[in-house]
C-alpha cells in the first residue's frame, strides 16, 4: 500500500458512515503502515489523494455534504451520550460486570436523532449469562431495553456484545478492519480492575489494520477494584449454579428467533444485520470503483 493510498483508503472507509475526518482522526485511523506524526504531516500536505478540505474536515471529492451531516449528528449525539452515561451509572453496580462501553455510531458522536444506544460489556469469567439476564431485567424495569419488536428504538439500550474476561481476544474470524475500528472507537464509561487496558492489550492484532490507533491510547475512566463482598457474591452465584440456569432460560428464547447471532459461553454478539461483513464488502467495492476513475 502506497503512502497516498493510505490516506485515501482511510477516507473511503469513513465515507461509508458519512463521516468526514479531522486531521488527527486520519492519523489515528490511518490504514497501512505505522507512521510518526511528522512523516504523516508531510504526507498529508504533500500528496494529492482526491480529498476535499473544509474547515477542519477532510472528505472525498464530491462528498462535501457529509461535513454538515457530521456537525448535525454531533449535536444529536450529545444528548444521547448523557442518557447513555446516566443509564450505565445505574446498571454498573452488578459485581460481575467489569466494563461497560458505548459502541457503534454514538461512540463517534455520529448517531441520528432516532437511533438506539449500543453497549459493549465485559464480564467476569463464567458470569456471561447471569450478567446479561440481570441487565435485561433492570433495563426492562427502567423502560430502556430495546425489544426485538420495537418500532421506536430512540434512546433504547441495545446490549450489543458481551465478552468474558477469560477470552477477551477476538477470534481470528473477527480480526478485521471493522472490528479494529469498533474496539478503538468504543467509549468506555465504567470499568473494574483496569479491564479496558487489559482488553486493548489482549487485542494488539488491531495494529495490523490501524497501526497508529493504539499509540498513547488511554482512558480517563476511574477503575473500581473488587472487594471481599464482590468475591463472596460471585462465589454464591457459582454455588447456586445460577450461570447455568441463566444460560438455559436465555437460550430457550434466543433459539426461537435466532438469525446471525454469535452464541457461546465467552462471547455473545447480537446484531440484527451483519454490519461487519457488510461494511468490509462495501469498503472493497468502493475501492474497486475509485480505482477505475
Amino acid at each position: 500500500m502506497g503512502n497516498k493510498d493510505a490516506i485515501f483508503k482511510t477516507l473511503v472507509y469513513s465515507d461509508i458512515f458519512d463521516y468526514p475526518l479531522k486531521k488527527n482522526e486520519i492519523y489515528e485511523f490511518l490504514i497501512g503502515k505505522k507512521k510518526s506524526q511528522n512523516s504523516f504531516n508531510k504526507l498529508l500536505y504533500s500528496t494529492d489523494y482526491n480529498a476535499f478540505l473544509k474547515g477542519n474536515y477532510y472528505c472525498l471529492l464530491g462528498r462535501e455534504s457529509i461535513i454538515k451531516k457530521r456537525i448535525q449528528r454531533e449535536k444529536e449525539s450529545e444528548s444521547k451520550l448523557k442518557i447513555a452515561q446516566s443509564i450505565i451509572k445505574k446498571i454498573s453496580f452488578f459485581p460481575t460486570i467489569l466494563l461497560i462501553g458505548i459502541s457503534g455510531a454514538l461512540a463517534m458522536k455520529n448517531a441520528d436523532k432516532n437511533d438506539d444506544i449500543d453497549l459493549f460489556i465485559i464480564t467476569k469469567e463464567n458470569t456471561l449469562w447471569i450478567s446479561r439476564i440481570f441487565l435485561i431485567l433492570i433495563l426492562k424495569l427502567m423502560g430502556s431495553y430495546r425489544e426485538r419488536e420495537d418500532s421506536d428504538i430512540n434512546n433504547k439500550i441495545c446490549l450489543n456484545m458481551f465478552v468474558s474476561k477469560d477470552q477477551m481476544t477476538l477470534n481470528k474470524k473477527r480480526q478485521n478492519l471493522y472490528s479494529a475500528h469498533e474496539i478503538v472507537q468504543m467509549l468506555p464509561v465504567f470499568q473494574r480492575n483496569n479491564t479496558y487496558e487489559q482488553f486493548l492489550k489482549a487485542n494488539t492484532w488491531i495494529a495490523r489494520f490501524l497501526p497508529n490507533s493504539l499509540k498513547g491510547k488511554r482512558v480517563d475512566v476511574p477503575s473500581k477494584n473488587d472487594s471481599f463482598i464482590t468475591f463472596l457474591f460471585v462465589s454464591v452465584l457459582h454455588l447456586l449454579h445460577l450461570e447455568f440456569i441463566s444460560k438455559k432460560i436465555q437460550l430457550y428464547f434466543i433459539n426461537k428467533h435466532k438469525t446471525i447471532e454469535t452464541i457461546s459461553d465467552t462471547l455473545l454478539a447480537f446484531h440484527p444485520i451483519d454490519y461487519n461483513k457488510q461494511t468490509i464488502l462495501r469498503f472493497e467495492e468502493r475501492l474497486k470503483i475509485y480505482e477505475k476513475i
